[in-house]
């Protein structure tokens, strides 16, 4: 999975790239718009645009990328409120408009998002898939269905593999409220006990997460 980044803010881009590089992604960044509209390309998944950039602004690049690669997902990340700023940017074929100043987990969350999306199913570890389609888990030749609340557990830590999800966010997925009452242990030890693989790792009082699987 290729990313591209255009992000003028020297810092910003850094920590987005080493954030989306460590969960796995392949990513080209760049801090000037016309570097940026030379190196684009249509082998290119994903990109995260700012729209005021130096040289050629975000709106050039969104209508430029969709001229040569017409599948990617464009996401603008940008300070400009401007309700004209973020039509436009619609009509031209982004797909999300990320506000500054955000999370960096809400970044990496939506790329995970959208790949997962794009993908039938996602192996989580060896000999061991996830069926979007289905629903349900693989493992070798044995299908594995989820109860309604551990699909709903699965998909919230799935959804933004590679990061921690707070016991708050989960609760909120799950039961749309929060419950406390260690609920949401109870169902993360229940949904161990079913998966054929130990891949929900728990951190501390933090909450929970699935790592990218690494099968190289």
């Amino acid at each position: 999975m290729k990313i591209f980044i255009v992000e003028d803010d020297r810092t910003l881009n850094e920590i987005i790239t080493k954030n989306l590089q460590s969960v796995g992604y392949d990513v080209l960044s760049f801090i000037d718009g016309q570097e940026a509209f030379n190196n684009i390309n249509e082998y290119i998944d994903v990109y995260l645009v700012d729209i005021n950039i130096p040289n050629v602004n975000g709106l050039e690049l969104i209508k430029s990328i969709k001229l040569i690669n017409k599948e990617a997902k464009i996401f603008i990340i940008s300070g400009d409120t401007n309700i004209d700023t973020i039509l436009k940017a619609y009509n031209l074929g982004c797909d999300d408009y990320i506000k500054k100043p955000f999370d960096i987990r809400e970044i990496v969350a939506k790329i995970n998002h959208v790949v997962l999306k794009s993908s039938q199913r996602i192996q989580i570890s060896k000999n061991c898939y996830y069926d979007f389609s289905k629903k349900l888990i693989k493992y070798e030749d044995i299908e594995i269905q989820l109860t309604n609340k551990e699909a709903l557990l699965f998909a919230a830590l799935i959804n933004n593999i590679g990061n921690t999800v707070s016991n708050e966010e989960l609760e909120y997925s799950i039961w749309g409220d929060l419950v406390g009452n260690g609920y949401t242990r109870q169902l993360v030890y229940k949904l161990k006990k079913t998966l054929p693989c130990d891949i929900i790792k728990n951190h501390a009082a933090n909450g929970y997460r699935i790592d990218k699987y690494d099968n190289s």
